[in-house]
């Protein structure tokens, strides 16, 4: 067969976050099924309509036999909008939909003229045995986790089990992709050391149950070996000359045992690399000698997700992080000069003005370099958002981002734009505070990180909610 995966250019998004990496694992399990797999990423074309034009040309000279695109809920409406088109160019070929958003919406998603097949949860598994069905026959009723439309109804086949050993996956498809482009793009992590900086994931699934979170990787942990870790870390070091690793794990340090690991091996096999952590890493899982092996790997940024300084808001989204433990594991990155940033949220169920004001008392008086206060938002598949509508804890207006709309929270304490104006309240204490604000001036200055603050700042102190391009956070 022949297979375009594609991901759209979504209207919210003013800069590429990096490469769809979901993309490259289904396409490199197609390819070790000997079908031939291309890779169209839209999110790389300087504006809409040149993302149109690519893609109407390339459907235009190529025909497929299966479409395959991904999509989180707030790039959903650009990944329908490109399925129209591919759907216009050839109405008989079957299109699949995956990601995260299909899956919290798999009937409403399934249900739709423009797609034929959806891939529930953690694709790779699934989408082989798909592509298997399509091109050598069978039932797809055999098919664990998916749904398609038989007779105008949707069916939905028995959940597949999550991959018990991430080593048996291949490594990701990276020669499918414009890989050069991606130096070249702006980064929504934090300024890279190095411009040859990519993306990978060392481990998949996360034990705690945050209310806000999506599930599509499970709740265990499920940790490649370190070698199997080395040996696409070296893939990329050799082939593509990179330089710089973002590491977009959930919980990339709940097995400090294995993390301590890693380390040691990049230490004896990548020399002059970087690494940075632009996920929340869990604040407990922290010792002294895994900081000092993180940085001695080149680790120079990490980010810590605390969410609230209030114990009862902790336990209400089940975070129940050791609040207790965040100065002591803060003093030893400040100590061997790794920079970090505090993601932090306001705006729960229940939760008080003064809950919200210790919180952003609470990170102004941490050693934080750097922090980002998100407005908590009750996103569909989520036990927030179950437990908004139970309470009817929702703002009836709701607000616009990438052509979705999203329910807000709204109590008799706060609104939307109540909590807008303590955000920006939490920016002004926290880099006001500590004298953050004079090392922000290299930043503000510097050709490669100046744009994103400043955007950051306009989006923050200049932009009201409400229009199409706003952001929660």
């Amino acid at each position: 067969m022949k297979i375009l995966l594609l991901r759209a250019k979504p209207d919210f998004m003013d800069m590429v976050i990096g490469i769809p990496i979901g993309l490259t694992m289904v396409g490199a399990m197609a390819e070790r099924l000997n079908h031939e797999v291309e890779i169209l990423d839209l999110a790389l074309e300087k504006n809409q309509e040149a993302a149109d034009r690519r893609l109407r040309t390339l459907l235009q000279e190529k025909k497929f036999d299966l479409v395959g695109l991904t999509a989180m809920t707030v790039e959903y409406e650009a990944a329908a909008r490109v399925a129209r088109m591919v759907k216009e160019a050839d109405p008989g070929v079957p299109i699949v939909f995956g990601g995260q958003h299909s899956t919290i919406k798999v009937e409403e998603v399934v249900s739709q003229d423009f797609c034929d097949y959806v891939v529930k949860g953690e694709g790779e598994v699934v989408f082989s045995e798909l592509v298997t069905v399509l091109s050598d026959g069978g039932s797809l009723d055999d098919v664990r986790g998916l749904a398609f439309k038989r007779d105008g109804e949707v069916v939905q086949t028995a959940d597949q089990e999550l991959i018990p050993d991430l080593d048996g996956l291949p490594y990701p498809a990276y020669h499918l992709l414009e890989v050069e482009q991606y130096f070249a793009a702006s980064s929504a992590r934090a300024t890279t050391k190095h411009k040859r900086c990519m993306q990978v994931f060392t481990s998949r699934g996360c034990p705690w149950r945050c209310t806000y979170c999506h599930d599509l990787f499970g709740k265990s942990f499920r940790g490649r070996s370190p070698d199997n870790v080395l040996g696409e870390l070296k893939l990329l070091y050799d082939k593509w000359g990179i330089r710089e690793y973002m590491v977009e794990d959930d919980i990339f340090n709940l097995d400090m045992g294995r993390a301590k690991k890693i380390f040691d091996l990049v230490r004896e096999n990548l020399p002059g690399v970087y690494f940075q952590f632009g996920n929340g890493l869990r604040l407990e899982r922290f010792d002294e000698e895994l900081v000092r092996k993180m940085a001695e790997g080149g680790t120079h940024y990490i980010c810590i997700a605390i969410e609230s300084a209030s114990p009862r808001i902790q336990k209400m989204i089940k975070k129940n992080l050791k609040l207790d433990k965040s100065a002591e594991s803060l003093r030893w990155m400040r100590k061997y000069g790794i920079r970090t940033l505090g993601f932090f949220m306001i705006g729960f169920p229940t939760e008080t003005l003064e809950e919200i004001q210790q919180t952003i008392e609470y990170a102004s008086q941490l050693d934080l370099d750097e922090a980002l206060f998100s407005i908590a938002t009750p996103y569909p598949g989520t036990e927030l958002n179950k437990q908004v509508m139970e309470m009817s804890l929702y703002d009836p207006d709701l607000v616009s981002r990438g052509g979705e709309e999203f329910q807000l929270i709204k109590t008799e304490q706060f609104d939307y734009h109540t909590l807008r104006k303590l955000q920006r309240k939490a920016y002004r204490s926290f880099f006001l505070s500590k004298f953050r604000y004079i090392r922000m001036i290299p930043k503000l200055v510097n050709v490669n990180s100046s744009m994103k603050y400043l955007r950051a700042i306009e989006r923050n102190f200049l932009a009201y909610g409400g229009a199409k391009t706003s952001r929660i956070n």
